[in-house]
């Protein structure tokens, strides 16, 4: 396939440039669906603004193909908090923003990579399965975006992700499932100097709750974190009768996730007891745990790619949950990718031009590949 190297660091500039956050990506949607027409996919987008209060919904695009079979790829449109104004700097080796900023190559390193790699196939000429392409919301707000999908659309039995940080060539076969936490203590408010036995201090009983629980690693699996921490008014002679605290739990076995939930419910009930504070648990799983063995068609199919690119094939498991987690929920094989990023979600975030100049080669072999494994009829 030809080779065009700058148009991919041209792209991935553009698209940064964008003001994108989750619940408002209107406008990086719009240039993405206008790219994808031009290629020749055939584009809808679903109604899950509506549901996610945004005002953006998933892409969704195909390129029918002339070979047997269909293969997935997807991205998500959204980027964290401080990814507007965004000024990439192009360095020897990397790009950078200008330090103010995020970089948001998480993820429009995985949207570039994606588009680049059906642009070569399609300008190519060389046949091809079915492509299909989608592109998420508001997957940093706990993967909202890709929950509400409707998976009946993929006619593939397996896909990637791109969204995963470190150099080309890690292939992400693992996530956590993730859950959300939420722990009101409602105390009895009275006056501090005057009858303060009368009252029953919420915030006590709360930093009793937090003072030994079981947080941070947990076990070779598991995390769990309190980050949020809301009480009292703006008066010192008052018994605060209010706090509420707000965190996370996650594990790779689902298993395990849910004996931390029963412990933390159990925790916050046995550590309130004498503080004449009444407590409430709230928790909810967000999205479920994947693995994939190594000897799966994605994995399998990677490898065959990577060693043609003369690029180390590196499997590990991720510590964050991806689209991936919901693709595998619905029984839609999936992996994530790596494109070169790193200290994403920070102002140091900055990727790899040569990796990100091989993701999108890495797009169009995989297709290319796909065909020559003969996949659509007989797994690799």
């Amino acid at each position: 396939m030809k080779k065009n190297n700058n148009r991919i660091v041209d792209e991935f500039c553009e698209l940064v440039r964008i003001d994108t956050k989750s619940r408002d990506e209107r406008n990086i949607a719009n240039a993405v669906i206008s790219k994808l027409k031009q290629i020749g996919f055939k584009v809808e987008e679903d109604h899950v603004g509506d549901i996610i209060g945004g005002n953006t919904g998933n892409i969704f695009a195909v390129l029918e193909g002339n070979t047997v079979g269909s293969i997935f790829f997807s991205s998500h449109l959204d980027r964290v908090a401080n990814g507007t104004s965004i000024r990439p700097i192009i360095n020897d080796s990397c790009i950078t923003s200008d330090g103010t900023t995020i970089l948001a190559a998480d993820d429009v390193s995985g949207i570039v990579a994606i588009i680049d790699g059906v642009r070569r196939i399609k300008e190519s000429g060389k046949p091809h399965p079915r492509i299909e392409i989608v592109f998420t919301v508001c997957e940093e707000k706990g993967i909202l975006g890709s929950k509400c999908f409707d998976f009946s659309k993929i006619n593939s039995k397996f896909g990637y992700v791109l969204d995963s940080p470190g150099r080309i060539g890690r292939i992400v076969n693992a996530a956590p499932s993730k859950a959300e936490l939420r722990i009101e203590v409602s105390g009895k408010a009275s006056h501090a100097g005057n009858a303060p036995e009368k009252g029953a201090n919420a915030i006590i009983a709360a930093s009793k709750i937090l003072a030994n629980i079981k947080d941070g690693r947990i076990d070779e699996e598991s995390t769990a974190n309190f980050a949020i921490f809301k009480a009292g008014g703006d008066s010192t002679n008052v018994v605060c009768d209010y706090a509420e605290i707000v965190g996370e739990a996650r594990s790779l076995n689902q298993n395990k996730l849910k004996e931390y939930l029963q412990y933390f419910e159990e925790h916050c009930r046995l550590m309130s007891e004498g503080t004449n504070a009444k407590v409430k648990t709230h928790s909810k799983i967000l999205y479920s745990s994947f693995h994939i063995d190594e000897d799966k068609p994605s994995i399998n199919l990677m490898k065959h790619v990577l060693k043609k690119m003369n690029i180390n094939a590196i499997v590990s498991r991720g510590g964050g949950g991806m689209d991936a987690n919901h693709f595998n929920a619905h029984d839609i094989e999936c992996v994530g990718l790596a494109t070169g990023y790193t200290s994403n979600h920070s102002f140091n975030e900055s990727i790899e031009i040569k990796d990100l100049i091989l993701s999108g080669e890495m797009v169009g072999n995989i297709i290319l590949e796909y065909n020559q494994l003969k996949i659509g009829e007989k797994e690799v």
